[in-house]
């Protein structure tokens, strides 16, 4: 093959190797094999004795960053080459290329002690704004293994690399800044977020303790009225004035809803203390730390977040009387605090290191049985004792069916209760009969609850027995029976199961007659019959208004 077909084939193969690179390249940004790339696409087309890139460290010295051929297994990536040694030194110091094609008879080259059988070497800088940042190397094991082309193609590879180099290195620290960038506005939205969660906290423990405590009481409420003339109300009344001059602890029991803060009030004032500080606080609505801090106040600085000094409420009800509502709420940590007050009458502040003692009159309430608190370790005995010097228990509403229509009358009659604008003039008997029934499981406040909806919700003057709830209207239907009895009549059953389908799908008749398999029309029929819908014409208490058939 003559000399200028070798040259055309040869300037093919530095043509197609410098378009595959330029190709190449491109992909390469992100790679962790940057060099390595470089090299084996040079070596694909020339299969070179020898091939190195080197590039410049911190320290001005050339480290070996990808390599192919001889010093494959003498020389380990990351090699470095100190004091500019050889050939690669040179070109990095005079930043010119440096060709020999006889490295025998070349001062600059050294073999760095290596057993290789290099004759000729090639070496171009690879520069970045006239500043050499690496080189390439070529050697071959034979003499005049290289020419001008050699040097033209593999000073355009090298300036390819330049140019990559500075790309990738932008992309870098594009990239880090994109990634602290984003660290950042994860660690800024986790702080947001904190932060926000800690608002919602305090604000939590904030309307916890809005609804807790209860400050000083004004002389115009401190006679709320105790409405009932039934004997257990009587018999309860006549035994609250006769303890209320003295300075008994008393605890009050019953379930939630009897109105057992009425009583702790009358006790303070029918008491020679009606004049001084009467507190109130809810045992149950608030963590511990929080009610020690509420109880007995805390210096400044005693806690995080204690940022002044603050007087508790057993310190502010001093000559007074202190009711704690929920008493079977508390904590057994704070059982045992309360206790030392109970029985020292002094207490320490939160950080505090003098006791303080004060004259107050305990008064507290629960609806839960303490004594079989007691008997569960869930609740101090020796507590419980000092607690209950004297014990009331409040009736249920339930034991005092005979106060139901006054208490209705007082719920209807004062503009407190629900709205004021629509004047309910009277109740139904029938109301009032569904009422006496009722078992009322939510005492005082659950009555108080219906009246107050019902004046808002009835649209005449007058309370109907359709207007309240079917729950009430028929109360003893609306629960499931534990076991069947022998003694119910069929027609007993089949007004038992209509009510509870009635009452499971809220009143809607249509669904009802489908769940029942019967149509629209029968169910009417046997409404009326069982006398659950009382006239054909009666308003149904739910939101669906369904005419039975030939109605308008």
């Amino acid at each position: 093959m003559s000399q200028e077909v070798q040259s055309r084939q040869k300037q093919s193969h530095q043509l197609r190797m410098l378009n595959e690179l330029s190709t190449k390249l491109q992909s390469l940004l992100e790679s962790d094999h940057f060099f390595e790339a470089i090299i084996n696409i040079i070596q694909i087309h020339f299969n070179y004795y020898g091939l190195q890139i080197w590039s410049m460290n911190q320290n001005r010295n050339a480290t070996l960053r990808a390599q192919a051929g001889a010093y494959h297994n003498h020389l380990k990536i990351g090699h470095i080459l100190e004091n500019g040694e050889g050939i690669t030194g040179y070109v990095i110091r005079t930043r010119k290329t440096y060709l020999t094609n006889d490295v025998s008879q070349d001062l600059n080259y050294t073999n760095l002690s290596i057993p290789v059988q290099t004759q000729s070497e090639l070496c171009v800088p690879i520069l970045k704004d006239g500043e050499v940042v690496g080189t390439l190397n070529v050697e071959s094991d034979r003499q005049n293994a290289f020419d001008a082309d050699d040097v033209l193609t593999l000073e355009a590879v090298a300036s390819q690399i330049a140019v990559s180099m500075t790309n990738q290195k932008l992309y870098s620290e594009a990239k880090t800044f994109n990634k602290k960038l984003q660290q950042a506005v994860e660690e800024k939205t986790i702080e947001l977020r904190r932060a926000h969660e800690h608002i919602l906290e305090q604000q939590k423990m904030l309307q916890k303790e809005n609804k807790a405590l209860k400050t000083l009481v004004s002389q115009d409420n401190k006679m709320m009225e105790i409405i009932g003339k039934s004997s257990a109300i009587l018999n309860l009344l006549t035994m609250v004035d006769k303890i209320a001059p003295t300075t008994a602890t008393v605890l009050i029991q019953g379930e939630s809803g009897t109105g057992k803060e009425l009583i702790a009030r009358r006790l303070h004032f029918k008491s020679e203390r009606a004049n001084r500080t009467y507190v109130t606080v809810n045992c149950g609505a608030l963590q511990e730390s929080l009610l020690e801090s509420e109880l007995f106040g805390h210096e400044k600085g005693s806690f995080t977040g204690a940022v002044a000094q603050k007087i508790g409420l057993c310190e502010m009800a001093d000559g007074g009387t202190l009711f704690l509502d929920e008493i079977g709420e508390l904590s057994l940590g704070i059982q045992a605090k309360l206790l030392r007050f109970l029985q020292e009458g002094e207490f320490y502040r939160i950080g505090g290191k003098r006791p303080f003692r004060v004259d107050v009159r305990v008064i507290s309430a629960t609806n839960r049985d303490l004594e079989k608190e007691v008997q569960a370790g869930r609740f101090r005995e020796d507590l419980f004792y000092r607690l209950n010097t004297i014990t009331l228990r409040m009736p249920p509403l339930r034991k005092r069916t005979e106060d139901i229509p006054t208490l209705v009358d007082f719920f209807l009659t004062h503009s407190r209760f629900g709205n004021s604008a629509q004047q309910i003039k009277k109740i139904s008997p029938r109301v009032m009969e569904a009422f006496m029934h009722y078992d009322w499981p939510g005492n005082i406040r659950e009555l108080q609850n219906t009246i107050e909806r019902l004046k808002i919700l009835s649209e005449n003057h007058e309370i109907r027995i359709e207007d309240i709830p079917l729950g009430i209207r028929v109360p003893k239907l609306t629960v499931e029976p534990t076991e069947f009895s022998v003694k119910l009549s069929l027609d007993d059953v089949e007004k038992s199961h209509i009510s509870r389908t009635l009452t499971h799908n809220q009143g809607n008749k249509t669904k009802t007659a489908q769940d029942l398999g019967i149509t629209v029309k029968t169910l009417y029929n046997k409404l009326h019959r069982y006398g659950i819908l009382l006239t054909q014409e009666s308003r149904t208490p739910y939101p669906e208004r369904v005419s039975p058939p030939g109605g308008p």
